[in-house]
C-alpha cells in the first residue's frame, strides 16, 4: 500500500476518535448540568378577577407541599404560582436521586386548583400510587412520589 494511503487512513481514524470523545463529552456535559433552552413566550392578557365561587374553592387548595420519605424529609415548600420539581438546578425543588430526571414533574395552579404534569420524565410520577400520563389534580392529603421522595401537599 503507498505511504501516503496508510497516512490518511491514520488522520482519518483519529479525527473520528476525536470526534467520539467531543461527542460522549457534550453529552456527560448535557446529562450533569442540563441543557440551556431560551423560552420567549408572547405577552398574556392580565388575568380575569376571580369570582367569589372560585375564591371559595381556593381556600381549599393545597398551599405547601411537605416532603415525608426520602433524603429530604420533613423539607416543606410553598406551591405559589407552581413548581418545577428535578435533579436541574433552575427547578425550584432539587431531588439529588438517580431516578429523578433532570426536569420531572411541573405542579402548576389552574382554574379548579393545582395540577401534577409529568414532563417527560423516564421512570414517571406517580400520585397515589397510579402512574400519570395526564395532568392530574392535586389535592390535599394526595401522595406525589417522585423517585424515592415521597410527597404530600398540605393546607
Amino acid at each position: 500500500m503507498p505511504d501516503i494511503f496508510v497516512f490518511g487512513l491514520k488522520i482519518g481514524f483519529l479525527v473520528l476518535l476525536w470526534l467520539f470523545i467531543l461527542f460522549t463529552g457534550s453529552i456527560i456535559r448535557t446529562d450533569l448540568f442540563g441543557r440551556k433552552v431560551l423560552v420567549t413566550e408572547p405577552a398574556t392578557p392580565a388575568a380575569p378577577e376571580p369570582s367569589r365561587k372560585q375564591r371559595r374553592a381556593a381556600k381549599h387548595w393545597p398551599k405547601m407541599l411537605t416532603i415525608t420519605h426520602g433524603p429530604q424529609a420533613g423539607t416543606t415548600l410553598p406551591l405559589g404560582d407552581g413548581i418545577t420539581i428535578g435533579r436541574a438546578s433552575d427547578c425550584q425543588l432539587i431531588l439529588d436521586d438517580d431516578y429523578v430526571s433532570t426536569h420531572h414533574t411541573r405542579i402548576s395552579r389552574g382554574a379548579d386548583g393545582y395540577v401534577v404534569e409529568d414532563i417527560g420524565s423516564t421512570n414517571g410520577t406517580f400520585v397515589n400510587n397510579e402512574r400519570i400520563v395526564a395532568p392530574v389534580a392535586l389535592n390535599p392529603g394526595d401522595t406525589l412520589r417522585i423517585g424515592r421522595t415521597i410527597m404530600t401537599p398540605d393546607k
